[in-house]
């Protein structure tokens, strides 16, 4: 109808409109609900020796997307090799820690052994031998958080036996 979609003879939901077709009646879809809406003129055309090729249209509704954007999330978090302290902080084995996985910029996967009370700054500083000169952001969770204090400690961000990744800024 109108070129909208193909309506099957044996799907129940089109069983109304298709039944008042065939008794010449107008479908109640087409019929407006305000009362005023005047005649309506239903014309039939016999298209059963042609097969049907239902017309592409492209999705005109919008879109949404489930927690942060990505674009509010790149401001923070960024972490540049340069201004990160080299060599990294030593684990203290008196104290408590943790093992935390990453996976690095070219995909391999990477374990820094921190202590507790180390800060999101300290990983970053390990993993600066990996990041190849590059900014990189670290991100951890599903969906995915970017770490974005660097001055946050290990336990505080929930890091304890965490998986990381690294990405370029």
């Amino acid at each position: 109808m109108d070129d909208g979609p193909y309506r099957r003879l044996d799907d129940p939901a089109n069983g109304d409109f298709l039944r008042a077709i065939a008794m010449g009646r107008t479908p109640r879809e087409l019929i407006p609900e305000e009362g005023g809406g005047g005649d309506v003129t239903v014309g039939l055309v016999d298209k059963r020796t042609e097969d049907y090729v239902e017309t592409f249209r492209s999705f005109s509704g919008t879109g949404a997307t489930l927690g942060a954007s990505s674009s509010s999330t790149t401001a923070g978090g960024t972490f540049d090799p340069a201004t990160l302290s080299s060599p990294p902080p030593a684990i203290d084995t008196g104290r408590p820690a943790t093992s935390i996985a990453v996976r690095l910029l070219n995909g391999k996967r990477h374990v820094v052994k921190l202590n507790l009370d180390a800060t999101v700054n300290d990983l970053a500083a390990h993993l600066v031998p990996h990041a190849e000169s590059n900014s990189f952001r670290m991100v951890t969770g599903f969906p995915p958080k970017p770490l974005t204090d660097p001055s946050s400690t290990i336990e505080a961000a929930g890091l304890k036996g965490a998986q990381v990744s690294m990405q370029k800024a």
